[in-house]
C-alpha cells in the first residue's frame, strides 16, 4: 500500500462508515463491515491499482460484507485483527480529512450524524463520548484515557463494555440529530474533548493539533445551526472560539510553549474573539451552565489588555461557581491557581490540600507554581519534578524542566 493510498483510506473512512451505517442501522456491524472492506482493499489495491471511485468501491464491498453476514444470520463478535492494526496505524485519519478541502466538503455533516449515532440510549454520556472518540474520531486509547484522566486499562474496559452493550441492546437510533436532542449532552462532551485534544495534545511532538481544533469548532457551528437556542451548544462554541483565538501566540518559533502572561496579544485572532463574545452573549440570554462559566473565564483572559490587567478576582469567582456545577479535581486545581493570583499563594495552596497528585495531572504543577511564589523553593522543586513526570507531551515536559533549572540556579 503506497503512502497516497493509505492517506486516501484515512480520508474516505468516515464517509464510508457513515454510508454503511445507513444500511446496517447498527454501529458495531457497520464497523465490522468497513474494517473487512479495508482489509480487502489492502490486499487488492496494491496489485490491481486504485479503483476509479475508491470511496464507492469501499462502500460497496462493506455493504456486500454486511448483507452476506445477514443472509447467513451471523453477527461478528470481533473485528479482524489485521483491520484493527491497519485502522490504528491510520489514526487519526480525521486530520487528513479536515486538512484537505476537496476531501472535507460535506464531511462535518456526516461526521455529526455518526457522533449522534454513537450516543445510543443504552450508553451513559461518558461511555458514549469515549466510544465516539475511539470509533468515529479515531483518537488512540492513550489520548482518550488522558482526556478522561483515567488509566489506560480503565478506559479499555469502559470501551469494551460500551461496545458489548451496543451490540446486545439494540440497533441504531434511526432519528435525525434534530430529533435526538436528549443525546446532545454526550455529543457536546465529544466535541469538547476533541477540541481539548487538539488544543493541547497528549500524542506526538506537536502539542497543538490545529486540524482537531478546527474540526471541533466546525462541529460546534453545526450544532448551533441545529439547535440555535440551546445555551450549552452556544456556550461551548464560544469557549472554543475564545481559546482558539490565542493559538497563534501559544508556541514560539522553536515550538516551545508560551505561557498566557507571556503571549504576544497582538497575535491573538480578534475576529475569533469578537465572534466568541457574540455566541457567549447569546448563550447567556437563553441559560447558563458549566460551558457558559468556562467561556466566561476564557473571555476574562481575552478582554484583558495585558497580563497584569487580568481580572483574577472575577476569574476566581467564576471558578467557584463552576465547581458547584462540575465538582472535579480539574476545576479545583484551576480555581486554586486563580485564587492564588487573586488572594495570594497561601490561599491557593489551601484549596489543594485535599487533592493528591494522582487525581489530576496538573495538581503538582500548580502546587509547584504556588509554592515558588510563596518562597518555598524546596517544595516547589519537589512538586515540579512530579509534574514533569506526568507531563502530557514533550513541550510541556521541557517547559517544566526549564522552570526547575531556574529554581536550581543559585540565588545572588
Amino acid at each position: 500500500m503506497t503512502t497516497s493510498s493509505a492517506g486516501l483510506l484515512r480520508a474516505i473512512y468516515p464517509r464510508v462508515l457513515a454510508r454503511t451505517l445507513g444500511v446496517t442501522r447498527s454501529l458495531p456491524e457497520a464497523e465490522d463491515a468497513v474494517q473487512e472492506a479495508v482489509v480487502r482493499a489492502l490486499s487488492v489495491w496494491p496489485e490491481r491499482g486504485l479503483p476509479a471511485a475508491p470511496e464507492a468501491w469501499l462502500t460497496k464491498v462493506a455493504t456486500r460484507v454486511h448483507l452476506d453476514r445477514a443472509r447467513k444470520a451471523r453477527r461478528s463478535a470481533s473485528a479482524e485483527p489485521a483491520a484493527l492494526e491497519t485502522l490504528a496505524a491510520m489514526s487519526p485519519w480525521i486530520q487528513s480529512a479536515v486538512a484537505a478541502p476537496d476531501v472535507a466538503r460535506g464531511f462535518k455533516d456526516e461526521l455529526l450524524r455518526l457522533v449522534f449515532a454513537c450516543c445510543h440510549p443504552s450508553l451513559e454520556p461518558g461511555e458514549a463520548a469515549g466510544l465516539c472518540l475511539a470509533t468515529v474520531v479515531g483518537l488512540s486509547l492513550h489520548e482518550i484515557a488522558a482526556a478522561f484522566t483515567v488509566e489506560l486499562r480503565t478506559m479499555e474496559q469502559r470501551l469494551t463494555r460500551a461496545r458489548r452493550r451496543l451490540r446486545e441492546r439494540g440497533d441504531l437510533d434511526h432519528r435525525t440529530p434534530e430529533q435526538s436532542r436528549e443525546h446532545l449532552p454526550a455529543v457536546l462532551m465529544v466535541v469538547h474533548l476533541l477540541f481539548n485534544e487538539g488544543y493541547w495534545s497528549t500524542q506526538g511532538d506537536t502539542p497543538i493539533v490545529a486540524e482537531l481544533c478546527r474540526l471541533a469548532i466546525g462541529l460546534g457551528h453545526a450544532l448551533v445551526a441545529l439547535f440555535p437556542e440551546e445555551h450549552d451548544a452556544l456556550a461551548l462554541l464560544a469557549l472554543m472560539l475564545l481559546h482558539d483565538a490565542r493559538r497563534p501566540a501559544r508556541l514560539d518559533e522553536q515550538g516551545r510553549a508560551v505561557k498566557l502572561p507571556d503571549q504576544d496579544r497582538g497575535r491573538w485572532d480578534r475576529d475569533a474573539i469578537a465572534l466568541g463574545e457574540r455566541f457567549l452573549a447569546r448563550a447567556g440570554a437563553t441559560g447558563r451552565g458549566a460551558y457558559y462559566l468556562e467561556a466566561s473565564i476564557a473571555a476574562c483572559h481575552t478582554r484583558a489588555a495585558s497580563a497584569p490587567a487580568t481580572d483574577w478576582p472575577q476569574i476566581a469567582a467564576l471558578y467557584a461557581a463552576l465547581e458547584l456545577e462540575r465538582p472535579t479535581p480539574a476545576v479545583r486545581v484551576n480555581r486554586a491557581f486563580a485564587v492564588g493570583r487573586a488572594e495570594g499563594a497561601a490561599a491557593g495552596l489551601a484549596l489543594l490540600e485535599a487533592l493528591d497528585g494522582d487525581s489530576y495531572p496538573y495538581v503538582d504543577l500548580v502546587r509547584g507554581h504556588l509554592a515558588r511564589e510563596a518562597g518555598d523553593h524546596a517544595t516547589a522543586r519537589r512538586h515540579l519534578r512530579a509534574a514533569a513526570d506526568r507531563a502530557r507531551n514533550r513541550a510541556e515536559r521541557e517547559d517544566i524542566e526549564r522552570q526547575l533549572a531556574r529554581l536550581e540556579e543559585p540565588r545572588p
